[in-house]
């Protein structure tokens, strides 16, 4: 049992933790269509949460499973989740790498409100005595 344990925990490191890294990546340089300001707000915390999370995992995964491997003495699982940490660092390089090639941050960054401009509807008149512009 204690070998699944293991085993599920690597993997979940090795394909999890990419696939969320790719995801939030994909979500923060795509242009989403955002109607309004919410919406925009809402998917712009959904890439943050996605990210954040897949960089918490990238640490949290392999210091875990190299802990436990020790404590149950198993030397194979030792080995595997010792080159994990170097892969951790490996990946964390990659969004580094990504995040200098941005414009603005990877995390807090919200996508351009789509909404229209509400129509004119009335004329406040400019200083000095002249009447609205165009008419």
């Amino acid at each position: 049992m204690k070998r699944a344990g293991l085993g599920g925990l690597f993997f979940a490191w090795l394909y999890g933790v990419p696939f969320l890294l790719l995801v939030g990546l994909i979500r923060r340089v795509s242009r989403p269509y955002t109607p309004s300001a919410d919406d925009a707000q809402a998917f712009g915390a959904t890439t943050d949460a996605v990210l954040t999370t897949g960089l918490l995992l990238n640490a949290v995964l392999p210091v875990l499973g190299l802990l436990l491997a020790v404590l149950a003495g198993e030397v194979i699982w030792r080995r595997h989740f010792a080159g994990a940490l170097g892969g951790m660092v490996l990946l964390y390089v990659a969004v580094a790498v990504v995040a200098s090639m941005t414009t603005t941050g990877l995390t807090g960054h919200i996508p351009a409100d789509q909404e229209s401009d509400p129509p004119v509807t009335h004329c406040v008149p400019i200083s000095g005595g002249r009447g609205c512009p165009g008419g």
